[in-house]
């Protein structure tokens, strides 16, 4: 039976209501930056190339790192890792403005304007990567099985509320400054790491099940094609990320601040549909992750195919739209799935590894894409469509592996 109080006897919802704030800051800071980054760094003297190692260097260390800091969460408490990871993201995301400021302005060369970036980048990968994992894990922690793809939901709508605001923002801040969206959300981050400091209990108290608690440690074997097709489902949506600014740009001919405003309203439409699946289809229905699953990966293969075929502005955003559903139903299905056939002493590790494997995308994706991209546009995109394909089929043989444990445990 699940236990829903807290040791301090603060209720799951209340828990919720605490926790949810930093994730769509958070959230929030990493849709704005896609947004206007690309646009940003032309105009200080940057190519895609460079745009794309920054983002995929920091991906390296994010992969080796969530893993970390999942396992840290499970010792050190789920608290002490989101408050550390929040703040961390808040101070750098300051430091990273200001730097792209100085690069705008001229007071800082292109080629040292680079390297700043690329180690504040590296900085918030290695100390910041903590926040998803450990949120996931306390989710795990106060449901039952049964209720643990609707759970883990909870942390994707909060990310899906980000990624609507954070485009928003962008699109009616941009004309304060372009950069100042990211001031604006490097101190929400801020703000959601004291609401956390101050109001998330110390200790949760892990569902109680007989069957969880049997569990006898999970070989990484058994997740061994769940985390292939993860990898390679986050390497298309990381190569679409990365390129789309530029793809809209060059495809409509659009100046910075205009390029910006409608990469931000795709972004924003990305946001929407998996906000409606995660924090509406999934809370109401409760489906198990196979349904998730089953469901989810065939609406993010025709997102990309969509994407990939587009001419138009009006292509882009219904290709968007279409995405955004299949990723809100398939992302909880993912976590959820590997989370349920984890005991319930290794939910931070089991968490922290699937995360680490999404990151692992954003290694592959935007520097695979922006280096594609400056040989013919068209090719980024096709590329990404491969890859989803490939991940439907790998995730989709896993399912089939797997379908019977999953079922008992769901039940």
């Amino acid at each position: 039976m699940t236990e829903q109080i807290l040791h301090s006897g603060v209720s799951r919802k209340t828990l919720v209501a605490v926790l949810v704030p930093g994730l769509i800051a958070y959230s929030m800071g990493q849709t704005v930056l896609f947004a206007i980054a690309g646009p940003v760094f032309r105009d200080i003297g940057m190519s895609e190339s460079q745009l794309g190692i920054i983002i995929s260097a920091a991906a390296v260390i994010f992969v080796f790192s969530s893993g970390i800091w999942g396992r840290v969460s499970d010792r050190w408490g789920r608290k002490q890792t989101i408050v550390f990871g929040l703040t961390t993201y808040g101070v750098i995301s300051l430091l990273f403005a200001w730097v792209m400021q100085l690069g705008l302005t001229q007071q800082l060369a292109v080629g040292a304007v680079f390297l700043t970036l690329l180690v504040l980048r590296l900085l918030y990968a290695a100390l910041g990567a903590g926040i998803q994992p450990a949120s996931v894990a306390l989710m795990a922690d106060v449901s039952s099985e049964a209720e643990r793809s609707s759970a883990v939901a909870v942390v994707g709508a909060a990310f899906g509320i980000g990624m609507v605001l954070g485009p928003a923002s962008a699109a009616l801040l941009v004309g304060f400054g372009v950069l100042t969206p990211l001031y604006a959300i490097a101190g929400l981050g801020l703000l959601g790491a004291l609401l956390a400091a101050i109001y998330l209990p110390k200790q949760t108290r892990r569902a109680v099940n007989d069957a969880a608690a049997a569990k006898p440690p999970l070989p990484i074997a058994t997740l061994l094609l769940l985390l292939l097709g993860t990898l390679m489902i986050y390497t298309a949506m990381s190569a679409v990320q990365q390129t789309l600014a530029f793809n809209l740009q060059d495809l409509l001919q659009t100046d910075v601040a205009e390029s910006a405003r409608l990469t931000g309203f795709c972004f924003m439409t990305i946001a929407i549909a998996t906000l409606a699946m995660q924090g509406g289809v999934i809370q109401v229905f409760k489906p198990s992750p196979i349904t998730l699953l089953q469901i989810g990966l065939p609406l993010v293969v025709a997102g990309f195919v969509i994407y990939s075929t587009a001419s138009g502005f009006a292509g882009l955003l219904f290709a968007a739209a279409v995405m955004g559903i299949g990723f809100g139903l398939a992302t909880p299905g993912l976590m959820s799935a590997a989370s349920l056939l984890a005991g319930s002493e290794e939910q931070g590790r089991v968490a922290g590894i699937m995360q680490a494997t999404m990151s692992a995308g954003f290694v592959i994706g935007p520097v695979s894409a922006t280096t594609i991209y400056e040989f013919d546009r068209s090719y980024a995109a096709i590329l990404a469509t491969a890859a989803a394909c490939t991940a439907a089929a790998l995730i989709g043989i896993w399912l089939l592996q797997n379908r019977r444990l999953l079922r008992e445990s769901f039940a």
